[in-house]
């Protein structure tokens, strides 16, 4: 069960995995060899069932950004694109930065956009 989730929906990141609202904390233990970050991220949708694709992006430099959901989807479009089967979907997922900054993922569904802004630190 998520007690908050970010952005406008229908299928939403799970803010329990941001601390402060929309900061995603950094740790050492997060850091791969290319020296970018790996974050668990869940996200959950609701009341939503298609297609999704979730494109992620550095917004206050120069740097790069990925969300992606672990189960299901493939790479297409500059993002992570899967259908979505059941409107109450539990998606387990990561978000990977390439370090501190302000970042941006958009969610688009065959009803929806959405942008969420947040900041990794």
């Amino acid at each position: 069960m998520a007690t908050a989730v970010l952005g406008d929906g229908p299928v939403y990141p799970v803010a329990d995995y941001f601390t402060n609202g929309t900061v995603l904390a950094l740790r050492a233990q997060d850091r791969q060899p290319d020296g970018s970050y790996v974050k668990k991220v869940r996200w959950i949708a609701a009341g939503y069932r298609g297609p999704v694709l979730v494109r992620a992006a550095r917004i206050d430099a120069e740097g790069t950004a990925s969300s992606r959901f672990s189960y299901r989807g493939t790479q297409r479009d500059g993002g992570h694109y899967a259908v979505l089967d059941s409107p109450t979907s539990d998606l387990p997922g990561t978000t990977t930065v390439s370090g501190p900054g302000c970042y941006a993922i958009q969610v688009d569904g065959t009803s929806f956009t959405t942008t969420i802004v947040f900041r990794a630190a």
